[in-house]
C-alpha cells in the first residue's frame, strides 16, 4: 500500500471526526468524504483493471472480498450502535433508527437519509447512522463499476470513464445551480430539501469516485507519469485550505470540485514526494485504521447529542475525538484484521456467516420495535398528540402569500383588523389569537422572517430558488397588508436566528447573492417596520421564546422515557438564554430603539425567577 494514499486517508478521517466535533477548526471537514470517494475510486478501479487484464476478474470473488473488508466492522457498528440505542432513543426516534438500519444493511442509506424530514423530525446530529450514507454511495459504486468495466470494451474504457464523470459531473452542477428542475417526485420532500438530495444521491457523486477511476487508468497505462513533490504538497496544502475556508456555499459544487482535483494530483505519480517525518507517520497509521475510526465516530457524537439534548461542551468533544481513534483502532485490530486476512473459509461459508450476521443484527433492535408495553404506547401516543404541527389556520398557510392571492383558509371574517406576518413561530401564535374577537389574516411561510428584501440562504437547507420564493412571499405579504384598508395591526413574529446570529450563511438581498452580515438584516426590519408605520399599519414584533441551546421538548420526553441525559435538570438558566440568544436579543434591540417599535418579550411572561421553562 502506498504511503501518500495512506496519508491521504488520515487526513480525510480527521478532517471528518475535527469537523463532527464541532469545534470551529475546520468548518468543512466534510470535505474528507470527497477525498475518500477519490481514493476509493483509485483503489478499487486499480483491483478491477489488474484482474480484466490478467483475465482472472471474477464478480463473486470479487464482492466476496468487498464483503470481507467491509462487513465485519459495519456490522460490530451497527451491533454496538443498536444496543446504546436503548438507553438513547425515544420511540419516535426509534422509527427512523429502524429505517437508517435498514438502509446500512443494504446500502441505501442515502436513499433513506434525506427522506427522514419533518417539522419534528430529529436533528441530523441526533441520527446515529447518518454517516453510513457514503459507506452506501460507495457500495453503489462497487456494484456497478466491475459490470461497467467488464461490458466496456479495453480500448475504450478511459473514453468511457471520462464520459461518465462528464454526465454526473454535469448533472452535479446543474441540480446545484438549478434546483428548480429538479424532477416533480422529489418536491414532496419540501423545497428545501432539494439541495440536499443532491448531496446524497449517486448521479450527483459519482464523479468524485469516478476522477479516482480515471487515476487508475492512467497509472496502469501510463506508469510514467511523474508529478513534481512541490506540485503535491501545494495539492495537500489546497485540501487543508479548502477544509478551513470555503469559496462555495453548496455542497458538492466549488469546494468539492478543488478537493477532488486536489487529491487526483497527489494520487497520480509516485509516492516519494511524503517527508518522512514521525509526526507523518502517525497520520498514516490513523489512515490505516480510517474505516473504523469514520464507522465508529459518528455514533458517539449522535449518543453525546442526544444525552445533552443538543450543545455538547467543548471538553467533551474533544474526549470524544480521541475516544473515536482509539475505538477505531480496537475495531481495526481485532474486528478488521482478523475478518479480512485471518478469516479462511469456503465461499458458500462465507456467504452464509454474513446472511446470519444481517440476521443478528436485526434481532438485536427486534425487542424495542417488537415488544413496547402499554404505558410506553400511551406516553408516545400522548406525545405525538401535543407534538401535532401548527400550522395555524390550515396547513395551506405554511406555504406563503402566492402572486394570486392569499388562500381563502388563511383569512377570518372579510374585514381582517389584524395580519400575522411571519415564519413558523407566527404560526404558533394563531390559536391563541384565533380565541379573540378580531378577524385576522395568516401571512406565513416556513422559515422565511417577515423581513422585505432579503431572505437567508443556507447550504444544505435553504438553496437561492427557495431564498427567491421566500422574498416573494414577502413581497406578496407585505402588498396584500397595505391593500387591505381594514388591517390595522400587523404581528412580526420570526426566530430571527437566520438572519440575525453569526453563523456561516449567505443573504438574497434584492437579488444578490451576499455574504451574511446581521447589520443588513437589522436594516432590513428596520425599513420593513418604517414602510408599515408609514402606510398607518401598527407593527407589534414577537420575539422568540427563551432558548439556550438544547431541546426543552426533547428533553422533557426523555426525562419521561427514563432516557440518559446528561444534563442536570431541563430547567433553562437565565444566564443560559441571555447569552445564547445574544445576537437576536441585541438585534431586536436595535431595532426597537431605532423604530419605536412595540415588542412583545416571552421573557417578560415567564416571571422573574433565574430558573425557568421556555413555553412549549
Amino acid at each position: 500500500m502506498r504511503r501518500d494514499i495512506q496519508f491521504l486517508r488520515g487526513v480525510a478521517v480527521l478532517l471528518v471526526v475535527i469537523f463532527h466535533a464541532t469545534l470551529g477548526i475546520v468548518n468543512n471537514g466534510y470535505l474528507g468524504v470527497d477525498v475518500f470517494f477519490v481514493v476509493s475510486g483509485f483503489l478499487i478501479t486499480s483491483i478491477i483493471l489488474k484482474d480484466l487484464d490478467a483475465q482472472n476478474f471474477s464478480f463473486a470473488g470479487f464482492y466476496r472480498r468487498r464483503a470481507k473488508r467491509l462487513l465485519p466492522a459495519l456490522y460490530f457498528t451497527l451491533a454496538c450502535t443498536s444496543l446504546l440505542a436503548y438507553g438513547f432513543l425515544t420511540s419516535t426516534q426509534w422509527n427512523d433508527f429502524i429505517a437508517q438500519l435498514i438502509g446500512a444493511v443494504t446500502f441505501s442509506a442515502n436513499l433513506v437519509l434525506p427522506t427522514q424530514i419533518g417539522y419534528f423530525e430529529a436533528a441530523a446530529e441526533g441520527k446515529p447512522l447518518l454517516h453510513i450514507w457514503s459507506l452506501s454511495l460507495e457500495e453503489q459504486y462497487y456494484f456497478l463499476l466491475p459490470l461497467f468495466l467488464y461490458l466496456t470494451p479495453r480500448q475504450w474504457r478511459f473514453s468511457a470513464l471520462i464520459a461518465a464523470t462528464a454526465v454526473s459531473l454535469g448533472w452535479c452542477l446543474f441540480w446545484t445551480s438549478s434546483p428548480d428542475a429538479i424532477p416533480p417526485f422529489l418536491w414532496r420532500f419540501g423545497e428545501a430539501k432539494i439541495a440536499e438530495w443532491a448531496f446524497y444521491l449517486f448521479p450527483t457523486r459519482a464523479w468524485e469516485l469516478l476522477v479516482g477511476s480515471i487515476c487508475a487508468w492512467l497509472m496502469l497505462n501510463r506508469p510514467g507519469i511523474a508529478i513534481h513533490p512541490g506540485i503535491k504538497l501545494v495539492a495537500l496544502a489546497v485540501i487543508v485550505t479548502a477544509s478551513c475556508i470555503s469559496l462555495d456555499s453548496i455542497h458538492p459544487r466549488g469546494n468539492a470540485l478543488i478537493v477532488v482535483i486536489a487529491t487526483a494530483t497527489i494520487i497520480l505519480g509516485k509516492d516519494n514526494w511524503l517527508p518522512r517525518f514521525r509526526v507523518l507517520h502517525g497520520i498514516e497509521r490513523i489512515g490505516d485504521w480510517s474505516y473504523s475510526i469514520y464507522l465508529v465516530h459518528w455514533p458517539l457524537f449522535a449518543f453525546a447529542y442526544l444525552g445533552y439534548v443538543g450543545l455538547i461542551p467543548d471538553s467533551s468533544k474533544i474526549l470524544l475525538v480521541f475516544i473515536a481513534v482509539l475505538l477505531g483502532y480496537f475495531q481495526y485490530r481485532f474486528i478488521e484484521i482478523p475478518f479480512r486476512y485471518g478469516w479462511k473459509t469456503q465461499s458458500h461459508l462465507t456467504w452464509a456467516w454474513f446472511a446470519a450476521s444481517t440476521v443478528v443484527v436485526f434481532l438485536i433492535p427486534a425487542p424495542m420495535v417488537l415488544g413496547k408495553s402499554e404505558s410506553r404506547n400511551t406516553l408516545t401516543a400522548n406525545i405525538t398528540e401535543i407534538r401535532k404541527v401548527n400550522y395555524g389556520l390550515s396547513e395551506n398557510c405554511a406555504k406563503g402569500v402566492a402572486d394570486s392571492g392569499l388562500d381563502p383558509e388563511c383569512t377570518t371574517g372579510v374585514k381582517p383588523k389584524l395580519a400575522v406576518w411571519g415564519d413558523s413561530f407566527a404560526m404558533h401564535l394563531i390559536p391563541g389569537i384565533a380565541k379573540g374577537s378580531e378577524d385576522f389574516i395568516q401571512l406565513t411561510k416556513s422559515s422565511c422572517g417577515p423581513i422585505l428584501g432579503i431572505a437567508p440562504i443556507i447550504a444544505g437547507r435553504y438553496s437561492q430558488g427557495w431564498a427567491k420564493k421566500c422574498s416573494e412571499h414577502n413581497d406578496n405579504a407585505f402588498r396584500t397588508i397595505i391593500e387591505t384598508d381594514s388591517i390595522t395591526h400587523v404581528v412580526l413574529s420570526s426566530t430571527f436566528g437566520q438572519y440575525f446570529n453569526g453563523r456561516d450563511a449567505q443573504f438574497l438581498l434584492d437579488g444578490m447573492v451576499v455574504d451574511k452580515d446581521p447589520a443588513v438584516a437589522i436594516e432590513a426590519l428596520i425599513l420593513t417596520i418604517e414602510k408599515l408605520q408609514l402606510a398607518d399599519k401598527h407593527p407589534i414584533l414577537i420575539s422568540p421564546p427563551p432558548r439556550s441551546g438544547f431541546n426543552i421538548g426533547d428533553c422533557l420526553e426523555r426525562q419521561d422515557f427514563d432516557l440518559i441525559v446528561f444534563r442536570k435538570s431541563c430547567d433553562i438558566l437565565f444566564s443560559e438564554y441571555a447569552n445564547f440568544e445574544k445576537d437576536i436579543i441585541q438585534s431586536l434591540a436595535d431595532v426597537e430603539r431605532k423604530t419605536g417599535v412595540e415588542i412583545i418579550w416571552l421573557k417578560d411572561f415567564l416571571g422573574s425567577v433565574q430558573n425557568f421553562v421556555s413555553i412549549l
